[in-house]
């Protein structure tokens, strides 16, 4: 890990002001959310509390990520780089992305390798995050967001449009079938509190584009965009391709293993799916049964619904599917903790799954580090 401080320029009063404002509202949130956070654990999930809590949480987390949009623009956030991969970090940032209460179907195709680049992940998750909520308001009564990662060669006449050196470059394209931009709007876009004067689209101003686009400059970057009324737009996230580091660092708090000793039960009508996703549990310290189809885990948990703390289940599946199983299974227990498994795709029986409380997804293929997160993820709400 290498720190860096990307902007040498002393900061002038306006940016020290600014500094020292989001510092002190980050450390007024994090006391509230300390708070909050304690309620949360004296309360049931059945609660009608519980739900209030949960939203309390998510606005002071909005309110952080204001707050750090903020230092960076103010030009006195510093960045610790490190070599990581693309592919990775795009998939656990879609997989934490909320869905609930839209229509819209995700489709997330990334490129066969790694694709390694020297950035700082936080930084980078927020140009995502930033570019898929520009997205999802663009799209207010449901669409399709398709997010694609693939290498590119930009040469010549390309690289000098862009302001890029000749080289090979990691892209990442996030597109939405929203209502789209005309020329005027895609030269204002990036423009701090700028927000587009549209009846479908929802008023939001403030900078999270802007902030995006300053730290994937910072990055040696470019994002392309591109757009059509009624259409949709794209937005491409193209920055500098890094050669793989072996064994560069020890392993960041991220990529290491998340150990439990909960009973889990996994559910998919794939054999060698089972039989691989039960030896990762057990090396990961968990008990764990499975069930090759729906029926069967209906069965298996109406047996030990008092000793299983968490479901894996699959989507696709013959006879019953996720979405049924997963109703069914509520009918047993309202509380139930469920982790959806599904491939590149979250469409409508996924969302219906959400929205019914199912606690979180993860897109197939998956490393067994990000497997890990996840279920300690899902565990811990």
């Amino acid at each position: 890990m290498e720190y860096v401080q990307l902007k040498n320029e002393s900061p002038d009063a306006v940016e020290a002001l600014a500094g020292g404002i989001a510092h002190d509202f980050n450390n007024l949130l994090s006391a509230i959310k300390g708070h909050a956070s304690l309620m949360m654990n004296s309360v049931k999930p059945s609660d009608p509390l519980f739900d209030h809590i949960s939203q309390i949480i998510n606005c002071i987390d909005k309110g952080s990520e204001i707050a750090n949009q903020l230092l960076g623009f103010a030009k006195v956030d510093a960045y610790y780089t490190s070599c990581i991969d693309v592919n990775r970090l795009v998939r656990r940032t879609m997989e934490n992305m909320n869905l609930k209460g839209k229509e819209v179907v995700l489709d997330v195709d990334l490129d066969t390798k790694p694709l390694m680049i020297n950035a700082d992940p936080d930084k980078i998750h927020q140009v995502i995050s930033a570019i898929v909520d520009n997205a999802l308001l663009a799209m207010p009564g449901g669409g399709k967001l398709s997010v694609v990662t693939e290498t590119a060669a930009i040469l010549n006449g390309t690289a000098e449009a862009y302001g890029l050196d000749t080289g090979f470059f990691v892209k990442i394209t996030i597109s939405d079938t929203g209502i789209g931009m005309n020329a005027e709007t895609l030269e204002k876009i990036f423009k701090p509190f700028y927000s587009v004067n549209h009846r479908d689209y929802p008023e939001k101003k403030g900078l999270g584009l802007t902030f995006a686009r300053e730290i994937v400059q910072n990055h040696h970057g470019v994002i392309d965009v591109g757009s059509s009324i009624d259409v949709g737009s794209a937005f491409s996230v193209i920055l500098p391709l890094a050669v793989p580091i072996e064994n560069s660092d020890i392993p960041s708090a991220e990529e290491k293993l998340m150990l439990g000793n909960e009973f889990v039960l996994l559910v998919d009508d794939e054999q060698r799916i089972l039989t691989v996703g039960k030896e990762i549990c057990k090396a990961l310290g968990y008990s764990v049964i499975t069930a090759d189809s729906g029926k069967k885990a209906l069965e298996i948990y109406a047996e030990k619904k008092d000793e299983i703390n968490l479901v894996i289940l699959d989507m696709i599946m013959p006879e019953m599917n996720g979405l049924e199983t997963f109703l069914e299974l509520k009918k047993q227990n309202p509380d139930i903790k469920v982790l959806l498994s599904t491939g590149f795709s979250i469409d409508g029986k996924a969302q219906e799954m959400l929205k019914r409380g199912c606690k979180g997804y993860i897109l197939k293929p998956y490393s067994v580090v990000d497997f890990s997160h996840k279920i300690r993820e899902v565990l811990e709400l």
